[in-house]
């Protein structure tokens, strides 16, 4: 007599992952990796070492030199027009340290809430960072004093 497999209505049938064929994922869903990166961190560090960006992060670029140009300090104002995934803007709060006031905008209505949720997260609420989903133009209107996010930028 062997062993009786049969399977209970009510329990739920396994799914295996998704396989991609080849060697390599052709499309993020298929990167089962990249997903959880907290899962596989040391994938994802192999993967920056070897100078490359995981799928679904962002690494900002030229992060040391930009802040030594603007050499911003606490109590001051500004306008970060490329928010993004929100790596510089997260360096200039930084810089700030929780005096000043940062606004933030971009036109990417899927990456703003996620990048004003991951920086609220990470202790920057209203009281120091204002979000806003518009153009650079529209921006002008949004600072109480565009003259002063002038020298904050020294343009």
């Amino acid at each position: 007599m062997g062993l009786d497999h049969t399977l209970d209505e009510n329990t739920p049938k396994h799914q295996r992952r998704i396989r991609y064929k080849g060697t390599h994922p052709k499309t993020f869903k298929e990167k089962y990796k990249e997903l959880h990166p907290e899962q596989y961190a040391d994938t994802v560090t192999k993967i920056i070492q070897k100078g490359s960006t995981p799928a679904g992060m962002h690494i900002p670029i030229c992060v040391k030199e930009i802040l030594e140009f603007l050499q911003i300090i606490p109590g001051q104002t500004g306008l970060d027009a490329t928010l993004g995934y929100g790596g510089h803007t997260l360096e200039i709060l930084k810089c700030l340290k929780s005096k000043g006031h940062l606004y933030s905008i971009d036109v990417d209505p899927i990456e703003l809430p996620r990048t004003k949720d991951r920086l609220k997260h990470l202790g920057y609420g209203s009281e120091i960072l204002e979000i806003k989903q518009m153009n650079f133009p529209k921006s002008i209107n949004l600072l109480p004093n565009p003259a002063h996010w002038i020298s904050f930028w020294q343009i």
